[in-house]
């Protein structure tokens, strides 16, 4: 019995050491600049406007080349027409991104869903408009790009709607449709540990 105990325990240090030679578990800083639109519709033609980012990451190992990369991310975001200046939107977001990472040396893959929270929306004038914003908005992101060791990286991701930013009624001053993001954003991140 103690001879299959010290088997065990020795077997259990050994993928000890073999998982410590794994990548290992790293927090870190992102800042994101990227440019943005709604995808158009019938009333509202939406154009390409800068966006910005920057939060906090994390990136916990499953295994050996996947990970589990969470984000917090505060975003700015211009919805810009150009139809009409009076349904200019500026809006800012806590953005979660719950991503996957799949790790071939310093590259990787990322994919994932991103849940959305407006913390403010204002029109042209500044007036507040979040009444016209939902309060939820689901996105999904994919991207590449190149971490060098456990330090800085370098990736491109694109965040597309799977749910619309703003309201489809008649309440709202945009007309009914598809209000749906699309973004494509260059990433620069900071990883901290290992």
């Amino acid at each position: 019995m103690k001879k299959i105990i010290t088997s065990l325990a020795l077997v259990v240090s050994v993928a000890g050491a073999v998982q410590a030679q794994n990548r290992a578990t790293t927090v870190g800083i992102t800042v994101a600049y990227g440019r943005d639109r709604l995808l158009n519709n019938n009333q509202y033609t939406s154009v390409s406007h800068s966006a910005y980012q920057a939060g906090l990451t994390a990136d916990l190992n499953v295994s050996e080349k996947v990970s589990f990369h969470p984000e917090v991310l505060y975003t700015m975001r211009y919805f810009d027409t150009s139809n009409d200046a009076n349904l200019n939107r500026d809006i800012n977001t806590i953005d979660v991104p719950l991503l996957a990472r799949y790790h071939v040396g310093g590259l990787f893959l990322e994919a994932g869903p991103q849940v959305s929270v407006p913390i403010k929306a204002v029109d042209e004038d500044g007036n507040d408009v979040k009444s016209q914003v939902n309060s939820v908005i689901l996105d999904y992101v994919v991207g590449v790009g190149y971490q060098l060791g456990h330090g800085p990286s370098l990736g491109v991701r694109y965040d597309g709607g799977a749910s619309n930013v703003f309201k489809s009624n008649t309440a709202t001053a945009l007309g009914t449709g598809k209000f749906k993001s699309s973004s494509v954003f260059v990433v620069l991140a900071y990883s901290f540990g290992g």
